[in-house]
């Protein structure tokens, strides 16, 4: 799939921001996926717009992925292109036996000079909206590109029920407009990797209707 194409705004009847419509469509369901664990999330070193493989824990993981989402009645499976996100959805994809496809609007945030650099000891920085790291992105251009995407991929698929795999920068990202929070508030949302979290994009305004859920890493085989 080519890049989403950017929304159109609206004021919903709620006096809500509606994207392409969204306020009239019946609510798609999202399980909104971080990727599983790679060799540089082990070793704490920034991926950004790079890659590295999965561990063998990250392997586990998306195993165990595929069993807790096997029941869920998936339509469509959507990863960010990256390496790393594609390895997570693709067995979930074939499981459904449904096609992979990725949006280039669902990358991670780009890391500039800090990509596959241990991960700084700092805080990023007060205003995380408006500030990036050196030659990287702001947190307010990754919102602007992965809201887009997502209710462009609500737009398609009303009432049903997908995946989506990316990164959790961008995950971030979906959920704090779902919640209605402001970007500053990212780091109170965690996001584990191979974590899943449900959102409803349609109807009157977004729900988050569980975040960060990882008990299935946790479950018996």
């Amino acid at each position: 799939m080519g890049p989403a194409r950017a929304a159109v705004a609206a004021i919903g009847p709620g006096g809500e921001t509606c994207y392409d419509g969204a306020c009239q469509m019946q609510p798609t369901v999202f399980y909104l996926i971080r990727h599983a664990e790679t060799t540089w999330n082990a070793e704490g070193r920034l991926q950004g717009t790079l890659d590295a493989p999965l561990s063998e824990r990250g392997q586990e993981q998306v195993r165990r992925l595929v069993e807790a989402l096997r029941a869920v009645p998936l339509t469509a499976v959507y990863s960010s292109p990256l390496g790393r996100a594609c390895a997570t959805a693709a067995p979930i994809a074939a499981a459904h036996g449904v096609p992979l496809r990725t949006v280039a609007e669902l990358r991670e945030m780009a890391q500039g000079e800090w990509e596959g650099r241990m991960r700084p000891i700092q805080a990023r920085h007060d205003s995380p909206a408006e500030s990036g790291l050196p030659g990287g992105e702001t947190m307010a251009e990754v919102k602007t590109r992965a809201v887009a995407a997502i209710y462009s991929l609500a737009e398609r698929h009303p009432g049903e029920v997908i995946a989506v795999v990316a990164h959790g920068g961008v995950n971030k990202a979906i959920l704090l407009e779902c919640l209605g929070a402001p970007l500053g508030r990212h780091t109170r949302i965690a996001q584990g990797s191979a974590c899943i979290s449900i959102v409803e994009v349609g109807g009157s305004q977004p729900r988050v209707m569980a975040l960060n859920s990882t008990v299935h890493l946790d479950a018996d085989p």
